[in-house]
């Protein structure tokens, strides 16, 4: 056993210390708050300080110049592009080329009513493409699979169909040499993007892709640790990822925004659902207890994406919210997380507030890939223990 007890519940532990001697003993809360349940290094967000790095490299750096294909190369392989541009080019063009889908895909798409939810859609659409990616002869486990990669950009080009499906019209035949940005925002605006747009979309991304062992991340490792094929996998992580703890809120936040008027409205709207014991969409999360750092950059970048699409109001009906919703809140140790000016910032670049958790998909899949390739080597079955609190034993009737 080891000496060290590191105390993670509602506290942060020294991320530079060296690695973890198992078994290690940590403070439990409920939901399994507090506890250490694997080894990465794949990124890392201190509680703390606000820190969050993506194999070291810390987000704002990553912001700096977004792309998300080469963050998503980084977390996944662990090197930076200009490190090996041979290997890295081979990434993105298994990426990029990994969107052309089956008829029979597409087909299933065009078959739902367009009032489906499009989260329901997008997971029928990654079952049904794991249908015609593995053959019956492949290893259930998919780890072939796992090292192709290509569930990634399959899960951007069903969101971008997904999309054109909503609007009415047929399945855009998607050039290889696009970005996987690129084509996610022809459906979305239904055009050639801007490279205002295209770097507002690559930054959402960069800053979605990953966030340690969060609901969805955390449901796909315990998938894979029962060695079930990417598919599966995935399916799983993005179920958690729409709830609407997760995900899910960027579609309500951009509902309540639409609704106020003015920043003075919007104030006033914060003020009563606090008094009422209501919740504000955007604000809370289990890991910090200050401002999300991810918001804080999304800030700037809303602001600007806002004047530039002639939307200047609905951005400051934003900024009122969260000013007012942390003078209320902050005291509680409640503050804002990235989904209320993400929401606003998928809106800006047409999504509808439906289709606001799919996007959010696309940038987290990568996440979820790195995280579960690091492990599957040696991933252990998750098995954690429940207390059970019910009734002592008792006699049950034979029915005579």
């Amino acid at each position: 056993m080891s000496d060290s007890v590191f105390h993670t519940l509602g506290h942060s532990f020294d991320w530079c210390a060296p690695s973890l001697q198992w078994p290690v003993t940590t403070d439990v809360g409920p939901g399994l708050s507090g506890v250490i349940a694997a080894s990465t290094r794949v990124m890392w967000l201190d509680p703390s300080s606000g820190h969050l790095a993506y194999r070291g490299v810390p987000i704002e750096v990553l912001a700096y110049r977004p792309d998300f294909e080469q963050t998503a190369y980084l977390l996944i392989t662990g090197h930076q592009a200009d490190e090996g541009p041979e290997a890295f080019e081979d990434f993105r063009r298994n990426l990029r080329c990994s969107r052309d889908l089956p008829k029979n895909v597409l087909d299933l798409i065009a078959d739902f009513p367009s009032s489906v939810h499009p989260t329901r859609i997008l997971r029928a659409g990654v079952s049904t493409v794991g249908c015609h990616e593995l053959d019956v002869d492949d290893d259930i486990e998919g780890r072939s699979q796992w090292s192709e990669l290509r569930i990634v950009g399959q899960v951007a080009s069903l969101v971008a169909h997904i999309v054109d499906h909503r609007r009415g019209r047929a399945p855009s035949t998607i050039d290889p040499d696009s970005s996987l940005a690129d084509s996610v925002l022809q459906a979305l605006v239904g055009r050639d993007p801007s490279d205002a747009e295209r770097r507002a979309l690559n930054l959402l991304w960069v800053l979605y892709a990953a966030h340690g062992l969060d609901a969805p991340t955390f449901t796909s490792m315990i998938v894979a640790s029962c060695l079930a094929d990417p598919y599966y996998n995935v399916v799983a992580g993005l179920s958690a990822l729409t709830g609407r703890r997760q995900g899910g809120a960027g579609e309500h936040i951009i509902e309540q925004i639409l609704l106020l008027d003015d920043p003075e409205s919007a104030a006033r709207w914060v003020r009563s659902t606090v008094e009422t014991g209501g919740v504000i969409p955007g604000f809370g999360h289990r890991a910090y207890r200050m401002a999300d750092p991810r918001a804080v950059v999304l800030r700037k970048a809303a602001a600007t994406l806002a004047r530039q699409q002639g939307q200047a109001q609905l951005y400051e009906v934003t900024r009122a919210v969260e000013e007012a919703a942390t003078l209320a809140l902050a005291p509680r140790g409640i503050f804002v997380n990235i989904n209320l000016y993400g929401a606003l910032m998928f809106h800006l670049l047409g999504a509808e507030p439906a289709e606001v958790p799919c996007l959010i998909a696309t940038a987290r899949t990568a996440g979820m890939v790195a995280l579960v390739r690091e492990t599957l080597h040696d991933i252990r079955l998750y098995r954690p223990l429940s207390r059970y609190v019910g009734p002592a034993e008792r006699p049950f009737p034979n029915g005579e």
